[in-house]
């Protein structure tokens, strides 16, 4: 299975390169450049927290081109078809920076956990990894998302702290929105709520498609005695999960369930990567896979 995957992985990069119209530039001077990759939105007030991460890059770059991927074929479907907005595949970005002479790159991943949508993007770095000679990239380097090391966990339960802290005492609670996934690294959740408790009891970290799950949530809203809730994505983007599963008018939305147990509601519609602290958290990420001398 492992040898299929990674020939199914090597035939679609040289889809990639065939698609994009492959004819090698000049090798024979480096140049460097980054790629900055996201699940992508087709919410336009989700569109600023992209925005602001790919332009805090370009502002700690300013020698490098910084290009922008989206890894949802649905999304960039839909923006092709509906304004007419081209955005790349991670697979056919790297095509294209080959295509053009580029030699070394980093890629900088976006995702909160190493989950299914990481792995998958770790493949298709693997893949022009695997290309040596004239038709690969002499160095091709992917960040660690953002909750990777212990001391990641400890720094985001600061950024939120500082963020939402005014938003608890002894009768309200920050209640948090991932979004989840099949995927082992969903116990990175888990492992968040269990370094905010120790420090932070008054928030909740829940899940949309993952576990701890929206009953989870309450169990621990009722444990608490909290009777008001302050709901907020622990998203890069506050897209669709965020307007309507979270705080959205429908009766299984987060809002409406919540409000149904009794409980005061109100919500922030604010991706993770709105905030500057976040595009500080991104660009040292980007640094240690970089490392020196990029």
């Amino acid at each position: 299975m492992c040898f299929l995957k990674k020939l199914v992985s090597v035939l679609l990069l040289f889809s990639a390169i065939f698609v994009a119209g492959v004819a090698w530039g000049d090798d024979s001077v480096s140049k460097k450049g980054v790629l900055m990759v996201s699940f992508g939105t087709t919410v336009p007030s989700g569109q600023k927290a992209i925005d602001n991460l790919f332009a805090t890059l370009k502002s700690v770059c300013p020698d490098k081109e910084v290009r922008l991927a989206y890894t949802s074929n649905i999304i960039r479907r839909k923006l092709a078809k509906e304004e007419n907005k081209m955005i790349d595949s991670p697979m056919i970005a790297l095509s294209k920076m080959r295509d053009e002479g580029f030699t070394d790159v980093v890629v900088v991943s976006t995702h909160i956990i190493p989950g299914e949508e990481y792995g998958d993007l770790e493949e298709i770095v693997r893949a022009f990894q695997s290309v040596r000679g004239k038709y690969g990239f002499d160095r091709l380097v992917l960040s660690e998302p953002l909750l990777y090391h212990e001391e990641d966990f400890e720094a985001m339960a600061g950024f939120l702290d500082r963020t939402y802290g005014d938003k608890v005492d002894e009768d309200s609670v920050v209640v948090l929105m991932g979004h989840g996934t099949p995927d082992f690294a969903n116990a990175a959740y888990g492992h968040l709520q269990t370094v905010l408790e120790s420090s932070l009891p008054g928030f909740i970290v829940g899940t949309v498609e993952g576990a701890p799950t929206l009953d989870d949530v309450l169990l621990r809203l009722k444990a608490k005695g909290a009777r008001k809730a302050t709901l907020a994505p622990f998203m890069i983007v506050a897209g669709d999960h965020a307007t309507n599963d979270m705080a959205g008018p429908e009766d299984d939305s987060w809002v409406t369930v919540i409000k149904g147990d009794g409980y005061r509601v109100s919500s922030v519609l604010k991706g993770l990567g709105e905030y500057d602290e976040i595009g500080a958290m991104l660009v040292r990420k980007y640094r240690a896979a970089a490392g020196d001398g990029f």
